[in-house]
């Protein structure tokens, strides 16, 4: 079955009501504020009697600004008293694009029904999101999480009585991460023992015996007086840092040792590295006994899921940004427009318990909202007054007269009804 779209739906004909939402229902756009709108719809009939495989309950655009819910969808929301949804049905005619169908006639007609005192709750929530989101604007601008890292960055192992990240860890003793192989340590949560590839290393790199003596010895000084500047005695510096660890970790103290062990060392064993880029996972390698560890490994597996939360959400926010409201606030400590809609629920949650009903566009306060998306506050100032706004709405939620719920079973019969009409059920 073919997903719904918005042109599938109005071609149709489900399309039962369109409006405009934001800024522009509130009348606190400025001239650069996108146009959001919203809307209801009725999914086809087959949809529902089948498995739900086509069921849809809501069609978005990529940026969100355009977002139809279906009728089913938004009674549910309805019930939990979702400010964005529960304003639709108190839209001004001037915000309304395309009028309420006939099929949604029941739901306008007992609107105030829906004002109860469990619209507080979710208005004070959504106030509260406004404020995070605010502050969260300044930290995207001052921690920009433009790098997407990989598991290998969130390994450490000890180091003098603390802990190191293994990455520096094999980079100072000249090593690679794709020649370990690691072993899980049995009742130890993301512990490894980290073995080592020596032949893969060695071939790898074209390191000769004569370049691997030379970096742990150094070379006589017959050799650099005569031969120096033919490139004799000079080797790199990962080969040096590699020369001095394996004489530290195998106890190496002469050049016969030396030679033993780089002859010992020239079988490739093909360790599976640590790990891939795009996983979340480390890579385990069979290991033959009696191998020694390099050292031991800790994995912190939820600190890399984490970072790959915030990677994603600072590159969608990044990609879907408004470029001039991005500019706007960039020399601020908080978003300006959040911070207004953070004042806006707190006056419309007050309003709503004092009995005076949804009043979407502002009026009384629209100067000061304004002012508030303007910068004309510090942000300090502003959570000042969100405080006592606050205050105030406590005080107007404990004094209500509102009707304590939603009548469930109301909703339920008004939904059917709509059903059974839009499919000739009636």
């Amino acid at each position: 079955m073919t997903k719904d779209t918005f042109e599938t739906i109005t071609k149709d004909g489900r399309l039962l009501y369109e409006y405009v939402r934001g800024s522009h229902l509130y009348g606190l756009n400025n001239e650069d504020s996108d146009v959001d709108t919203s809307g209801l719809f009725i999914a086809k009939k087959e949809s529902l009697l089948d498995l739900g495989i086509g069921y849809q309950d809501q069609v978005s655009d990529e940026r969100n600004d355009t977002t139809w819910y279906e009728i089913g969808k938004f009674c549910n929301m309805l019930l939990k008293s979702n400010p964005t949804v529960l304003e639709a049905l108190f839209v001004p005619e001037s915000k309304i694009i395309t009028p309420p169908s006939e099929l949604i006639a029941p739901l306008f007609a007992n609107r105030d029904q829906f004002i109860t005192k469990e619209c507080f709750k979710p208005f004070i929530a959504y106030a509260v999101e406004q404020i995070h989101k605010a502050r969260g604007l300044n930290k995207k601008i001052v921690n920009p999480v433009t790098e997407r890292l990989t598991p290998f960055d969130f390994a450490y192992t000890f180091y003098n009585q603390g802990s190191t990240k293994i990455k520096n860890w094999l980079n100072n003793r000249g090593l690679n991460k794709d020649f370990c192989g690691l072993v899980h340590i049995p009742n130890m949560h993301d512990t490894y023992g980290v073995y080592y590839d020596w032949g893969a290393h060695i071939h790898h790199n074209l390191i000769k015996y004569e370049d691997l003596e030379m970096a742990a010895f150094g070379a006589n000084a017959f050799v650099l007086l005569f031969f120096g500047w033919f490139g004799y005695g000079q080797v790199d510096e990962d080969t040096k840092k590699f020369a001095k660890f394996i004489r530290q970790f195998y106890g190496i103290n002469t050049k016969k040792q030396l030679k033993e062990w780089y002859d010992k060392n020239q079988e490739v064993i093909h360790y599976r590295g640590m790990c891939l880029e795009n996983s979340t996972d480390m890579r385990g390698s069979s290991v033959s006994k009696g191998e020694k560890p390099l050292c031991w490994m800790v994995y912190n597996e939820s600190g890399f899921k984490d970072h790959c939360k915030k990677y994603k959400e600072y590159k969608d926010w990044e990609k879907f940004r408004n470029p001039k409201r991005y500019e706007s606030n960039i020399d601020k400590n908080y978003d300006s427009k959040n911070m207004m809609h953070c004042v806006r629920l707190m006056h419309m949650g007050q309003e709503i318990a004092e009995g005076r009903g949804i009043n979407l566009e502002r009026t009384w306060d629209k100067e000061f909202l304004m002012n508030i998306r303007n910068h004309k506050f510090e942000y300090d100032e502003l959570m000042a007054r969100v405080d006592a706004d606050k205050v105030k709405l406590d005080e107007a939620i404990k004094n209500s007269t509102l009707r304590e719920t939603i009548d469930v079973n109301a909703v339920n019969d008004i939904l059917i009804e709509i059903r059974k009409k839009a499919y000739g059920m009636l």
